[in-house]
């Protein structure tokens, strides 16, 4: 590669709206490694995905470049489940990766192999009676999700988060982590990415030097990380470890500053914090963070901030503020030999790698892909197995409802189960009959309230009237006879009801869930967070 392709190599750019050809343009003129697509580049009406518009915008995309290119762009996209979801309906809609970690918490009994309750520890586990926890489903879901990417012509999703959440105090990540408990983090994490894997899409765990334990948001200012090396090595930096000891192949280095490594500088520009993820054993890629976050964009040159995290150790430079102001500056930095050159063709060659080995996962070319045979030190780590086996675990106590044994699970029912085995009773009388013939519904949004009253009157029951049932949206409390948090369950802890329930999701079958708990069914779901008095793994039933 010419200097001037090696220095878009290691950028991912973005583009407005649906002007395919501007990206294009931009993926040709400036060799960028690829392109993210965000919402507002998602083809569409409301509140659905025009499918057969987004997979020609994506194939022309993917075809950017022709032969000249030495590989295919790049084609990514933030897809996370739950609040982050850029491909909505028609796709999957999955609940909160939080529902994850209730999950696990929730079947915390069946997993006794690790004693770190992770599940990673006995190399007899692959394929048998896991069925139904967190890991196995953590699995199952991120295949299937993986599956629709796939699909339409995705290969890289910026997921899963590794993040550990400290839990109310957290303004960011909060259900967009699988929890507070970091061992059942990275045990979650790492089955997402083979979910990913098996797919055929590159996953990055995400926001290390980790997000859930900052109680300021990078999206608007520089949040700053005072624990010391020791404490994050025994808490936010686990789930990474984990994953990187696995071969993650991609991990994102977040915007947070970390005195302990390096006063004053963010993570995504500082050699310490590169130098940490590279010390835990990573020899893949390092993504940043999107560069045009408040806190590179309002401290740092918008050009110049590439060219520091480059030289500070990133190799895949995501969203600058421009991508050709990006590249000119890389180049311009090269030539100078304020960036040396052998650090972009490091970085660079990393990028290309990521992108055959991409290739050859999405064609089962590779021990991480479909149809092929798992390594056997990573055997013990695959706890959902292959596709024949989502549908039951044959022979098992726990066998699944729905479907013959065989059956590839589908979408749809595994979004169900999900939803059904995430609920929490965090206080209340377990499998008790809180609502008989009407509820009354108030709280969240409008499209939270119309999908309640759908599921209510699918179990025969009337609206408008009967128990006062509170949906909560946010981290602000609530009262009612129910108060049920539909994302994150902290602000519960203040919420004045006899009877509170965490759903960690908005999908319809999050909404049934709800409704079957309301009617006497049990909750079987336990809490991944602590909530007030509460601690993790916590359930009234």
């Amino acid at each position: 590669m010419s200097l001037e392709e090696r220095a878009g190599q290691v950028i991912i750019g973005e583009y407005q709206g649906t002007d395919v050809d501007s990206a294009v343009a931009l993926l040709q003129e400036h060799h960028l490694a690829g392109v993210i697509l965000m919402g507002h580049n998602i083809p569409g009406g409301e509140g659905t995905v025009d499918l057969a518009a987004l997979t020609e915008q994506i194939s022309t995309l993917s075809g950017a470049g022709g032969q000249d290119r030495a590989v295919p762009p790049i084609i990514s996209v933030d897809q996370e489940g739950g609040l982050v979801t850029r491909v909505g309906a028609p796709l999957t809609e999955w609940p909160t990766p939080m529902a994850l970690g209730a999950v696990q918490q929730g079947s915390a009994g069946l997993d006794e192999a690790g004693s770190d309750g992770s599940g990673l520890n006995d190399p007899g586990l692959h394929g048998s009676g896991l069925h139904g926890s967190g890991l196995h489903r953590a699995g199952q879901l991120h295949r299937l999700m993986g599956q629709d990417l796939a699909e339409l012509g995705f290969t890289v999703a910026f997921a899963p988060n590794a993040d550990t959440t400290i839990g109310a105090a957290d303004p960011t990540m909060g259900s967009r982590t699988f929890g507070a408990d970091p061992d059942a983090v990275g045990g979650l994490a790492l089955q997402s990415l083979r979910g990913l894997a098996d797919a055929g899409v590159a996953g990055s765990a995400k926001h290390f030097p980790g997000h859930g334990s900052v109680t300021e948001d990078s999206h608007y200012t520089l949040p700053v990380q005072q624990a010391s090396v020791e404490q994050l090595r025994q808490r936010d930096w686990l789930p990474f470890a984990q994953v990187i000891e696995a071969g993650a192949p991609m991990v994102m280095m977040g915007h947070i500053e970390v005195p302990a490594l390096e006063a004053g500088v963010p993570s995504s520009l500082s050699p310490a914090a590169y130098a940490e993820v590279r010390e835990m054993g990573h020899h893949g890629v390092i993504v940043t963070d999107a560069m045009n976050m408040a806190a590179i964009a309002h401290r740092y040159g918008g050009d110049q901030a590439p060219v520091t995290a480059l030289a500070a150790g990133a190799d895949l430079i995501l969203m600058p503020a421009s991508a050709p102001g990006a590249h000119s500056a890389i180049v311009s930095a090269v030539e100078s030999g304020e960036l040396a050159e052998s650090r972009l063709d490091e970085a660079a060659q990393r990028v290309v790698a990521l992108v055959l080995w991409q290739q050859e996962l999405a064609a089962g070319e590779l021990a991480a892909g479909p149809e092929v045979e798992v390594p056997e030190e990573l055997t013990a780590r695959l706890l959902y197995g292959p596709p024949e086996l989502d549908s039951a675990a044959a022979g098992t106590e726990d066998q699944l409802e729905g479907g013959e044994p065989g059956r590839p699970l589908a979408a749809a029912e595994l979004a169900e189960q999900v939803a059904a085995q995430a609920i929490t009773l965090v206080e209340g009388q377990c499998q008790a009959e809180l609502v008989t013939e009407a509820v009354q519904i108030q709280g969240g949004t409008q499209q939270d309230r119309d999908r309640l009253a759908a599921a209510a009157q699918q179990a025969g029951l009337e609206t408008g009237w009967g128990p006062v049932v509170t949906l909560l949206g946010g981290s602000s409390p609530g009262s009612g006879d129910v108060v049920v948090a539909l994302d994150r369950p902290e602000a519960l802890a203040d919420s004045s009801a006899g009877t509170t329930i965490a759903l960690y999701g908005r999908t319809p079958e999050s909404f049934s869930a709800l409704v079957e708990v309301l009617t006497g069914a049990e909750a079987p779901g336990a809490l991944p967070v602590e909530v007030g008095p509460h601690p993790i793994g916590h359930s009234a039933c």
